[in-house]
């Protein structure tokens, strides 16, 4: 009897055991249930109860080695793991790019944004009067940022760029979450707008995203459905010389699908999806016969056509200078850099605008004007 009895103490302990140990697992990757996305390549998300595990890749190979994970969470306590854990919704936030402030000026939340690089350029009115007041402070640029003011702000969280190394190793020894902001790297412009769910995690606006990002799409869709069936289709080139190189966008860049998609020719046919520097011979010989030119540049307000053609005695010779088809976003006069990520539809409005000013009646550019 007494063996019976021990047995089963044995089994009883044995299946408790069991379960407590599947408990315990819950914080195993196998629990871990992916969450789908539409455009976004470079980070993923995956959910477990009220917890969010938010992958960000660094470059294409999407490898671990190129990655960062952190898991979001009210629940802090009870996440184990390599990744690091951040305590949402996050009430002070520090932006070290205009790039990412776009996401949170879409969500319409700013009041959690405590610290950001600079304020050049910047054109929301709500957040130049929260920095003259000094409820958000000016933190320098990369490589320059004042570390006594970013500790004292004691921020949650700080977004950087994957892109630009200098001061981050700084940063990481103050002990604070840098999650880096790696949108700059989707190929499509929707990709780039998908962030905005990414974002919306750290403030709990997951709803807001979701349902702003349903409206970009299908008016994104809706104006590239538009040009699907043109009969012609202008050909375009982009950038300008900056310090004796041109920047030239690749063939199956993030630019060349807004030139598509807005029922345009691009010139480059390769399929590099980066910019590079080359000649402006190798421009000449791509472009100089092409309708359009579009660029995105710093310059003083109300710029001409003959200033812009004045800088280089060259650019006069292309047929789309020629023709008065320079169009042209001054970033010193256009929200370019804080809203463009999350407007992809305002951007591929305004290409076929010009492209095909037949297809939308009574439109008037936002971004982009041609110079005159």
């Amino acid at each position: 009897m007494n063996c019976k009895i021990i047995l089963v103490l044995l089994i009883f302990s044995f299946v408790m055991g069991a379960c407590q140990g599947g408990r315990s697992n819950n914080s195993g990757a196998s629990d871990w249930e992916s969450v789908p996305l539409s455009y976004a390549k470079e980070f993923t998300l995956k959910t477990r109860g009220d917890s969010t595990r938010v992958t960000v890749y660094m470059d294409e190979s999407h490898t671990e080695a190129v990655s960062q994970s952190f898991t979001l969470t009210n629940r802090p306590s009870n996440i184990k793991g390599d990744e690091e854990v951040i305590p949402v919704p996050c009430k002070r936030i520090i932006c070290l790019s205009s790039t990412q402030l776009a996401y949170f000026f879409a969500l319409d939340d700013i009041e959690n944004i405590v610290g950001i690089n600079s304020s050049r350029y910047l054109f929301n009115e709500e957040m130049n009067e929260r920095v003259e007041s000094g409820e958000v402070k000016k933190l320098g640029k990369e490589g320059n940022f004042s570390l006594e003011i970013i500790a004292a702000l004691d921020p949650d969280v700080i977004f950087v760029s994957p892109y630009k190394r200098g001061g981050y190793d700084a940063l990481r020894n103050l002990g604070i979450p840098l999650v880096p902001m790696a949108a700059y790297n989707e190929k499509t412009p929707l990709g780039r707008a998908e962030w905005i769910k990414m974002m919306s995690l750290f403030v709990g606006k997951i709803a807001d995203a979701d349902s702003i990002f349903k409206r970009i799409e299908k008016r994104y869709l809706d104006l590239k459905a538009l040009t699907a069936n043109v009969d012609s289709r202008p050909k375009i080139f982009s950038g300008k010389l900056r310090s004796g190189s041109w920047y030239l966008p690749g063939g199956d860049s993030f630019y060349a699908h807004y030139f598509r998609d807005a029922g345009g020719e691009y010139v480059i046919k390769n399929d590099e999806q980066g910019a590079y520097p080359v000649a402006f011979e190798t421009v000449y010989r791509k472009a100089v016969r092409a309708d359009f030119w579009r660029v995105v540049t710093p310059e003083k307000p109300g710029i001409s056509l003959k200033e812009f053609l004045s800088q280089d005695h060259r650019y006069a010779d292309f047929k789309a200078a020629k023709e008065g088809n320079i169009i042209l976003c001054n970033i010193r006069e256009k929200p370019f850099y804080e809203q463009a990520a999350v407007k992809p539809e305002v951007l591929l409005a305004d290409y076929i605008h010009f492209l095909h000013p037949g297809l939308l009646f009574d439109y008037k550019p936002f971004f982009y004007e041609k110079l005159k």
